[in-house]
């Protein structure tokens, strides 16, 4: 990018802004500040942030920022791991503080604020910290705060900080150097799988701007320029016959950091692809670059990032999300507008989509050059790898993609979508009454079919779940690590007519996202989509349910890009816990075989033919009568049979005793999963929850002289028998975040720790104070998941695939989780099954 393309860039999204709210661009207004925010200066001349945050009941993050302080300078030997872990925080993988643009930032994370007493040994620490730094500082405090008490203890401990001055609208030193001569970057390994990247830069929104819907603007060009890109390379890798394993997009925008905007896709491919590979990326990047998008490509881009804004926007951000952006804020000026902001400018109407696509299109072309500005990287490549040849060929094909036009149409035909139209028997609601659970409607219809429904009004749009009996248990000669690809197929089959990569096309320029879950005695079609797609949503159900025909040349290229993908350590751990047990939904390498598609073929057959042995789930912003009319209409087209689906007689024998194994590939660390007899009672349910917050606190305080960050987490078995599982996940922290008398150990010897701790854990009574915030918490979690739609479908479909009741008396059985019941769900966690896989 010349200094000629970055004035593009800041015209075209200054003119975008202008004509897009009648504002000139001179005098753009500031955003509006999030209302969970205050911001202000103590009379130390330290700025403070408070965020209220309840989403994690009873906890908050602290962090202390200190700008243009690098940590190199920081006193390292002041922070207190003991100190810190006795009041519950671990580190991160960062450590307990980062460097972020030559600045420090110390990031405490889920301090229990429902402790009066951590709160203030805390905050006294935090302050003797800002203390000791002579630099410009902040004190960010987000969570489950009460704003007006944190204040009143800030001013009391700022009081021991010496006054500094404090400079306003702080402008950071940055001048954007163009870069003519490209880098390449190689990083030669054995693996068998390689990754190829390209990374453009480009200059920073202005700091006078970042306060202004131009950094608004600018973000949003860069998720449109990323789905576009991503749905292009897809389909230009598979006309290419070239098969990846992994593709993901990065963007290093101006909130996130002081340097340049940094925008970086990256896709994992075979060790012998990986020229053919970045031929792809460089003829694709050329294209986009030189004829742009079409206007119908980019209106379907908007429609595909529309669900996904408009979920951010209902979403509460973590907080992590909220002391990055008071970071951002702090260092580099950026705005605090709530995340609805971003939803309510996308949402504008005011120009004409082929306004906005030329606008578009000059930011694509400003970002992208043929050698400006560029960083190609190649990892795990033949150390024998020539960057000068890698540099002429990307240049080439580049220039190639630019020249010679592919001829291609890359929009996702959302406007194709008269072969899903059908006309079946009308059907009428045979009953209504209310669903005991959740609060929903039940209606059962003439043809038996039966649907659940909860009105949410005012998100724009609803979460719905199809959820079927009859789970991998009834497929024969399944094989142990196949079930995961048997729910994949489904989105391999061409319907009705429409190829399947259009069908999957169709349904997100539509916003539909449509997920299978399968389990050993169950089937779920599960997603979200815009109110106004109801009925689409039905015509796409109905087509799927009973007009589908497999793509051979899509199940081709699946089989080959599953080669690239390695299992995850989650599925490995559980099917070493139940080696013989063939019904879970993991996916190992090996397993997908030539007979698969014939197995799937003859499951989801079996499974629409008898559509009314299950349950259509429906929750969000819908109409009743609207959403009445159309299930009438559109119910009858489904097949139903007379008789329910029996469960399968699956057993299962779960590993006695631990294995531990040494395994390569993955993050260093361990992964240990434990596994218990204990019975799927709502009781148990959440004593387990409880149980999996005592043993992280245990973890961290046992961990800290090692620096190594902890998590845990709970599963369930419901079928073919009632078992819980914790997992635990510990990495080594970053040493440049810990303290010098920290130094991270070998695996072994954290092995031996967590083992001591959790049979401690058995053993130790859980303290009353921590036992009622663990409970506040849970009640407020499942208070909070039952009033979101997604939370509701969740929890239906639990239940029916389940048959089991686990929310409708969840806060007496939250209420009655006893400091012995705790100790008895770890002792059994503890006494039962254990998988340790290390990784070094």
């Amino acid at each position: 990018m010349s200094k000629v393309k970055l004035r593009h860039i800041v015209l075209s999204c200054l003119a975008f802004v202008s004509l897009a709210t009648s504002v000139p661009a001179q005098t753009l207004p500031g955003l509006p500040v999030d209302s969970r925010i205050q911001k202000g200066t103590l009379r130390c001349g330290v700025t403070y942030y408070m965020v209220t945050n309840p989403s994690v009941k009873g906890y908050a993050d602290i962090a202390i920022i200190q700008r243009d302080q690098p940590t190199s300078a920081a006193p390292l030997e002041q922070l207190k791991p003991e100190f810190l872990s006795r009041m519950g925080v671990a580190p991160s993988a960062d450590g307990y503080l980062s460097d972020v643009d030559g600045s420090t930032v110390y990031h405490f994370r889920q301090v229990p604020f429902y402790r009066p007493e951590v709160v203030d040994s805390m905050l006294l620490y935090s302050f003797s910290q800002v203390a000791l730094s002579k630099a410009q500082q902040a004190v960010v405090v987000s969570g489950d705060i009460e704003p007006v008490e944190i204040k009143k203890k800030m001013d009391i401990f700022s009081m021991m900080v010496p006054r500094m001055l404090v400079k306003e609208n702080h402008k950071p030193d940055y001048v954007w150097e163009p870069s003519p001569a490209p880098w390449v970057e190689v990083y030669p390994g054995d693996s068998k799988i390689s990754e190829v990247s390209v990374t453009y830069a480009g200059a920073r929104v202005p700091f006078d701007y970042m306060n202004t819907a131009q950094a608004i603007v600018s973000d949003l060009f860069g998720d449109e320029m990323q789905v576009i890109l991503r749905h292009r390379l897809a389909r230009n890798f598979k006309d290419a016959g070239v098969p990846y394993g992994d593709m993901s997009f990065q963007s290093l925008r101006s909130m996130d950091y002081g340097g340049d905007e940094r925008y970086t896709v990256k896709v994992s491919v075979a060790r012998n692809q990986v020229d053919a590979a970045m031929r792809v990326l460089s003829e694709t990047l050329g294209e986009l670059d030189a004829k742009g998008a079409s206007a119908s490509e980019f209106a379907d881009a908007k429609k595909v990032l529309t669900p996904i804004l408009r979920s951010k926007a209902a979403s509460t951000p973590s907080l992590d999300d909220d002391v990055r952006r008071c970071t951002a804020n702090f260092l580099y000026g950026a705005h605090l507008a709530p995340y609805s902001e971003s939803m309510r400018f996308f949402a504008r109407k005011n120009l004409a989509d082929t306004t906005e696509t030329r606008f578009f299109n000059n930011f694509a072309d400003a970002l992208l050059g043929q050698l400006e500005n560029l960083t190609l990287e190649f990892s795990d490549v033949p150390d024998t790898l020539d960057k000068d040849q890698a540099l002429f060929n990307y240049n080439l094909a580049y220039l190639y993609g630019s020249v010679i036009p592919s001829g291609k149409e890359y929009s996702w035909h959302s406007a194709d979508t008269t072969a899903l139209d059908v006309s079946g028997p009308k059907v009428k609601i045979k009953s209504e009454k209310p669903e005991p659970v959740t609060g929903g409607t039940l209606w059962t219809f003439t043809n038996g079919m039966r649907v659940v429904f909860k009105p949410v009004p005012g998100s724009g749009v609803f979460h719905y779940a199809l959820q079927l009996n009859g789970g991998l248990g009834t497929i024969s000669g399944l094989k142990a690590g196949e079930g995961g690809y048997i729910g994949d197929m489904l989105s391999l089959y061409n319907v009705a007519g429409i190829q399947a990569p259009v069908f999957r096309d169709l349904l997100r320029a539509g916003g539909v996202s449509m997920g299978t879950e399968l389990s050993v005695n169950s089937f779920s079609l599960k997603g979200e989509a815009p109110s106004g797609q109801f009925q689409f949503l039905m015509k796409a159900l109905v087509a799927l349910a009973n007009r589908r025909q497999l793509n051979m040349e899509e199940y081709n290229q699946y089989t080959r890009y599953q080669v690239l993908n390695q299992p995850s350590v989650t599925d490995l751990l559980y099917q070493r816990l139940v080696p013989n047990f063939v019904y879970t939904a993991n996916k190992l390498p090996g397993k997908l075989s030539s007979d698969t598609p014939a197995k799937a073929h003859k499951y989801y057959n079996t499974r629409f033919a008898n559509m009314q042995d299950g349950v259509l789930i429906l929750c969000g912003d819908l109409q009743e009568e609207a959403v009445k009319r159309i299930l009438l209409r559109y119910l009858g087209s489904f097949q139903t049979q007379k008789g329910a689906v029996g469960r399968a007689p699956a057993t299962m024998s779960v590993e006695k005793g631990t294995v531990t194994k040494t395994i390569e590939g993955y993050p260093k660390g361990l992964y240990i999963l434990m596994d218990g007899d204990y019975s799927l009672t709502s009781d148990h349910f959440y004593t387990a929850q409880v149980a999996a917050l005592a043993l992280r606190q245990s973890l961290v305080k046992a961990l800290a002289p090692y620096g190594y960050t902890v998590k845990v987490e709970t599963n369930y078995f419901a079928q073919p028998q009632e078992r819980f599982q914790l997992q635990i996940t510990c990495h080594p922290a970053s040493e440049s975040g810990l303290p010098p008398t920290i130094r991270t150990q070998e695996e072994e010897v954290v092995l031996g720790v967590i083992r001591k701790t959790i049979a401690a854990s058995a053993k130790t009574p859980v303290d009353p104070v921590d036992l009622k915030g663990w409970k506040d918490r849970l009640q407020e979690n499942v208070k909070s998941q039952l009033a979101s739609p997604s939370g509701f479908v969740y929890t239906l479909v639990e239940r029916y695939a389940n048959n089991k009741d686990i929310a409708s008396r969840y806060e007496e059985s939250i209420s009655g989780v006893s400091a012995a019941g705790v100790q008895n769900c770890l002792g059994i966690l503890s006494a039962g099954g254990r998988i340790e896989y290390l990784v070094p």
